[in-house]
């Protein structure tokens, strides 16, 4: 089993269990009884984004989110999940709403840096990607992100719920699974952005300094 796959179980392992989230906390694993339903208001989730049928929004100005490293080896991007499949309630705002444990691999040549974005897919927000997550200035030689850990020198985005980091999915009661976008893209210069710069201006930033990207998909709904 290679480095890059084995450190992508081991995270697997620690999106499921108890783990240190480097500042001395330990996250238990969740049980639903000992957490309440999201205090998100729906009207509020409701009535800022429009579902979009039977096509993704827009993406701002984003590269195409696939592997472009032109390399043997591919830029890879690994979650707690399957590509595709149900995202772990304890990543959503029916749960712990942490971000989950992420590992990469086989960066492009000249990355200097990883930034990551959760996109929904299945909502835009007044015409615009609905962002519920952007962390940049993440070192590529560490091949992965703790559950919910924001590492010294990263920097994240103003997300589309108005809070600066994670939002995790929580769409409105009664819609059709959301499909949500987890994007790793390999950038070649820092962004120069300080905490809480509003998504969009990540995005943008990012799509100047990608030299490439990897992505995968997963679901909810409530």
């Amino acid at each position: 089993m290679s480095a890059v796959f084995a450190a992508a179980a081991s995270l697997v392992t620690l999106s499921l269990t108890a783990c240190d989230t480097g500042d001395g906390k330990e996250l238990q694993p969740y049980d639903p009884a000992d957490y309440p339903a999201t205090t998100i208001p729906t009207t509020e989730v409701t009535d800022s984004f429009a579902i979009v049928d039977g096509e993704a929004p827009p993406r701002a100005s984003l590269v195409p989110a696939a592997s472009q490293n032109g390399g043997a080896e591919t830029f890879t991007l690994t979650a707690p999940w399957q590509n595709g499949e149900v995202i772990d309630q304890r990543h959503t705002c029916d749960g712990l709403n942490i971000a989950p444990a992420l590992s990469w691999g086989a960066v492009p040549a000249g990355t200097v840096e990883i930034a990551l974005t959760m996109v929904d897919d299945s909502a835009v927000s007044e015409g615009q990607p609905f962002v519920h997550w952007v962390i940049a200035g993440l070192d590529p030689a560490e091949i992965a992100l703790v559950e919910a850990d924001v590492p010294p020198g990263a920097v994240q985005g103003l997300n589309y719920f108005g809070d600066v980091g994670y939002g995790g999915p929580c769409p409105p009661p009664g819609d059709d699974p959301h499909l949500y976008r987890l994007t790793a893209y390999a950038l070649n210069k820092p962004l120069g952005l300080a905490d809480g710069t509003l998504a969009n201006e990540f995005l943008d930033a990012i799509a100047v300094a990608s030299v490439g990207s990897t992505d995968l998909t997963g679901t909810a709904a409530r």
